[in-house]
Formats: C-alpha cells, sequence, structure tokens
C-alpha cells in the first residue's frame, strides 16, 4: 500500500508562509540519480527495470525486431509519447496497489513528453511549476487520472491511477522524503546479492507475499519468500538467466525444491515453447541463510522464437487456466 508515504507527501509538498521582507530564496539544485533512485519501496508490487536501446540493438534481435519491431509501431509510439523506446537507454515500470508508474529517460525523447501528454489530456489538464526545472501535469484520459512529473532534460514519469508514485518522484528530485527508501533499498530487494540489483538490459523484480497463481506449478516454496527477481544478460548467442529467491532458506533441505520447481516449469507447455527444458549448461542453484538463486543459460534464438510464438498463441492454455474462448489445446 501507498500509505506509507502519503503523509510524507502532503507534508513534503507544504509550504511555509513567506515572509514579507525575505528575499526569494535561490532554487535548490535538483537530484539526479538512477531512474530507481525515485520509485518508492513503500507499496511496490513489482519493477521491471531494462535499457530497450541496448535490447533493441543487439545482433540477436534482429529477425524479430524486422519482423515485430517494425518502424511504423515504432513512429506511431514515438507520436504518442514523444519517446523512441529504440533510442532509450533507460526506462522502467513499477506496479503498485493502487496504479502504474512509468519512466523513461530522456536519451530518447524526439518531442517534449509534456507537451505531447497534455494534448492528450483534452483540456482537462492541471499545470503546476513548483520548480524552474519541474513540470508536473495532471489531468484524465478518458476517465482515467494520469500524472506526469517532468524533471529538466533528464527524465519523464507517468502514473496511471494513482498519483503518488508521480508526486514522489518530483519530490525525491527536488531533495524531499529522505526518508522514503527508493525501490531497491527497501527491506526486501535490499538484502538480493548486490549483482542482481545493478543496471542491466533487463531485470524483474516481485515482491511477496505470493498468493494465488504464483503458488502453482511446483513452486510452493515461494509461500515463504520476501521478494525474487529475475535477470537476464545476452552473451553472444547465448541468454543467460539468473532467478533468485529471498528469504529464510535451509542450504540441506530447500535446494531441491527450487530445482523441482524449474523442472516443473521448464517442463510445462510454456516452458517448452520458451526453449527452458533446453539449456545450454546445467542449471547451477546457490543457497545462502537468505537466498536461493538459479542461473540457467539458454540459446537465444530459439527462446526468442518461442517468445515470438507465444504472441500469437493461447495464452490461457499455456498457462493452464481456463477459458471460454480456449479450445484447450496447447502446442506440441
Amino acid at each position: 500500500m501507498l500509505l506509507e508515504v502519503f503523509a510524507a507527501v502532503a507534508c513534503a509538498g507544504a509550504v511555509a508562509p513567506k515572509s514579507r521582507s525575505a528575499a526569494p530564496p535561490a532554487w535548490p539544485a535538483l537530484h539526479r540519480g538512477a531512474l530507481t533512485d525515485y520509485v518508492p519501496a513503500a507499496g511496490l508490487r513489482w519493477l521491471v527495470v531494462g535499457s530497450p536501446r541496448d535490447l533493441a540493438e543487439h545482433p540477436v534481435f534482429a529477425a524479430l525486431r524486422e519482423r515485430w519491431l517494425t518502424p511504423p509501431r515504432f513512429h506511431a509510439f514515438a507520436a504518442a509519447t514523444g519517446i523512441d523506446l529504440l533510442r532509450t537507454e533507460h526506462a522502467l515500470v513499477a506496479g503498485f496497489d493502487l496504479g502504474t508508474l512509468y519512466m523513461a529517460d530522456a536519451s530518447g525523447w524526439v518531442a517534449p513528453p509534456d507537451a505531447v501528454f497534455t494534448e492528450r489530456l483534452a483540456g482537462s489538464e492541471t499545470v503546476h511549476r513548483p520548480h524552474p526545472e519541474v513540470w508536473r501535469i495532471t489531468g484524465l484520459v478518458g476517465s482515467t487520472p494520469e500524472t506526469l512529473v517532468r524533471i529538466d532534460d533528464e527524465l519523464v514519469a507517468v502514473a496511471v491511477g494513482d498519483p503518488t508514485p508521480a508526486r514522489v518522484v518530483e519530490l525525491r528530485a527536488r531533495g524531499r522524503l529522505q526518508s522514503v527508501a527508493p525501490a531497491l533499498e527497501g527491506a526486501a530487494l535490499s538484502g538480493l546479492q548486490p549483482e542482481l540489483s545493478k543496471p542491466s538490459a533487463f531485470a524483474f523484480y516481485a515482491l511477496g507475499p505470493f498468493e494465488g497463481q504464483w503458488l502453482t506449478s511446483g513452486a510452493a516454496l515461494l509461500a515463504g519468500a520476501e521478494a525474487l527477481s529475475l535477470m537476464a544478460e545476452l552473451s553472444g548467442e547465448r541468454l543467460g538467466v539468473s532467478l533468485a529467491v529471498r528469504g529464510v532458506w535451509d542450504a540441506a533441505l530447500d535446494r531441491e525444491p527450487l530445482l523441482r520447481s524449474w523442472q516443473a516449469l521448464a517442463s510445462s507447455p510454456l516452458g517448452r515453447v520458451l526453449t527452458l527444458d533446453r539449456p545450454v549448461e546445467p542449471v547451477r542453484v546457490e543457497v545462502s541463510e537468505s537466498q536461493l538463486t538459479l542461473r540457467i543459460w539458454l540459446s537465444a534464438q530459439p527462446f526468442l522464437h518461442g517468445v515470438e510464438s507465444l504472441l500469437s498463441a493461447d495464452l490461457d492454455g499455456l498457462l493452464g487456466v481456463s477459458s471460454p474462448a480456449s479450445s484447450g489445446q496447447l502446442p506440441p
């Protein structure tokens, strides 16, 4: 929940009455840092961080890019957002209970994102300038509230639903909310090994408690997990995946359950489509008192062919979820 930061946001946004005789204060310098510095740990449910440019430029994606990530699609996205994803060095998406936060640095801007955003609000916008280098724009897209915060020519953030995550981005840029922990420094994610929180082409984080479908397919050990992370790296024609589960573990007891959980996923219809059952090296499992880690190397091209097939596949069937529109047939 975001209740932990509501009071802090309100207090940080309050402005003391000005003395009539006081000279106007100089504007303080803005905080500059990684995108994850601006995302609050409080209320965070999941986080995707990566480099769209690095992924797009890697040779292994060339065939997939030609078929799916076509210029017309990226031009349409750039026209709607002011952002060229193929040039964007750093971006993230963060999920909270009450909304979603999108962020991107300025490396891929082709137009001022705030100007394009204002056009989408169709006259419902309210513009705030709490600092000469900070813009905050709120309004409705249809019936959905959206909030954009632009920090100079450094980054842009858009909150869909609850505006609090965007307000946190603004206030952290202005040097406020020092007591609110950033996403990767919160209690659950700060305990991950440092290599799992460093910048990468793609990383996914999820925070417990894990319930419902998280606990199916042999993954019941997630019931006691505080958080998990998945990091991918490309090395030539190979794709490396590191899956880490944070909690309290016993090296003698928990190694095999993690390996069995992975094997259950790899042998499932979804795992076979993604070639998880055909690693190019033996799967490695590492266990410490606070972290289970599974490392696997796959052949990148077959994996990407699997991803491509999923774009038009019966996802409900692959995930084992019944659907009225699904025939129940799974790919061989």
